[in-house]
């Protein structure tokens, strides 16, 4: 049996600076807010606030964690979304289409995201953006290596 040879797609990562800094900056902020109450005694009499500031200060620490590896990561394989809280592996097979949100009116129908083969819909909130033309450069660049990919690979066809 034939292995499927997919189209050589280069690896990359699209992100959003802004909101990366802005993550980070406010997840840091709670880092230090809980950590600083912590070293200072301020809970030290009462253990629930011990508790309240702990979950503050690793609930930070998180934040700008994970705000470091934001994004979405294409690669011949499949499309990669690392969001906060979660981290999403979409194999280009599964994908249907791509989906603008664009619709009748000015502003868009609905959030830009992935239709898959099954009909489900995924969103991909780490390319939320405020600006049109980069999240409409981001989704055009994904559609075209979704057709690239769909024309080359026999399992799709």
């Amino acid at each position: 049996m034939e292995s499927p040879s997919p189209s050589l797609i280069r690896t990359q990562t699209l992100r959003r600076p802004g909101q990366r800094a802005a993550l980070f900056t406010v997840g840091s902020g709670f880092a230090l807010l809980g950590a600083g109450a912590l070293i200072n005694g301020m809970a030290a009499t009462d253990p629930v606030s011990a508790v309240i500031y702990t979950v503050i200060g690793a609930g930070g620490a998180w934040m700008a964690f994970r705000s470091c590896v934001l994004g979405v990561r294409i690669d011949s394989t499949s499309l990669t979304e690392r969001g906060l809280g979660r981290t999403k592996v979409i194999p280009w097979c599964v994908i249907g289409g791509v989906d603008t949100g664009d619709g009748p009116g000015a502003a868009p129908a609905q959030a830009p995201g992935l239709v898959l083969k099954n009909g489900e819909r995924v969103g991909l909130g780490a390319l939320a953006s405020y600006s049109s033309r980069a999240v409409d450069a981001d989704f055009a660049l994904i559609q075209s290596l979704h057709a690239a990919h769909a024309t080359d690979c026999p399992s799709c066809a």
